[in-house]
């Protein structure tokens, strides 16, 4: 049997243990966290009853884990994944306006949770919708997908679309409704919530 040496091969490998030796390594045990452990999606609604045809506000909080952050709807590098709100056409509930962090940035109004072109700790995305004028008493289920990606200061996940749905209690005209989530849906000095954006 002979052994055919070869001084080609022997540089490829030496060139492999090299690159192997500058790899950042993870400590035993470290893993990496799965874009859906690192982002809650929570619906909120502000009141506990709405009437059909009513055009009512909503919202969903994106509440993040410490030490990762989403890219925002609006970027500048056309690599990365924007985070954004996708709505089925076929929907029973029409929505009209979907107001990310920055829209309400540039109307002036102070946003937690927004760094330049990044969202940290806990932002609000706001939506108006408007329900149909035959809607049924009850619970109405209006579904919708958000989209988003979520990186540390070193590396980024591959992005995802996560199913969120709202349960909007529908009420006969003249029934008796609570204001809720008052800490999400503050009032303005005017006593109304900031307008939604021209369509």
């Amino acid at each position: 049997m002979h052994i055919i040496s070869s001084t080609r091969g022997s540089t490829t490998w030496l060139l492999l243990a090299g690159c192997l030796a500058v790899l950042p390594l993870r400590p035993a045990g470290a893993q990496v966290a799965r874009p859906e452990d690192v982002v809650k999606v929570t619906p909120a609604l502000p009141k506990t009853g709405f009437n059909p045809g009513e055009t009512f506000q909503a919202a969903l909080l994106l509440d993040i884990l410490e030490g990762y952050h989403l890219n925002a709807h609006t970027l500048t590098d056309p690599d990365l994944i924007p985070t954004s709100i996708e709505l089925p056409a076929d929907s029973t509930v029409t929505w009209p306006y979907v107001r990310y962090p920055e829209d309400l940035a540039e109307a002036g109004i102070e946003v937690p949770g927004l760094v330049g072109e990044e969202y940290h700790r806990r932002v609000v995305i706001r939506l108006v919708g408007r329900l149909p004028e035959d809607a049924e008493v009850g619970e109405l289920k209006a579904g919708m997908k958000v989209t988003y990606q979520t990186c540390t200061e070193t590396f980024c996940l591959f992005p995802v679309s996560i199913p969120v749905e709202f349960t909007i209690p529908v009420v006969a005209p003249g029934t008796e409704v609570k204001e809720i989530n008052p800490e999400i849906f503050k009032k303005t000095t005017e006593g109304t919530e900031p307008p939604p954006p021209p369509p």
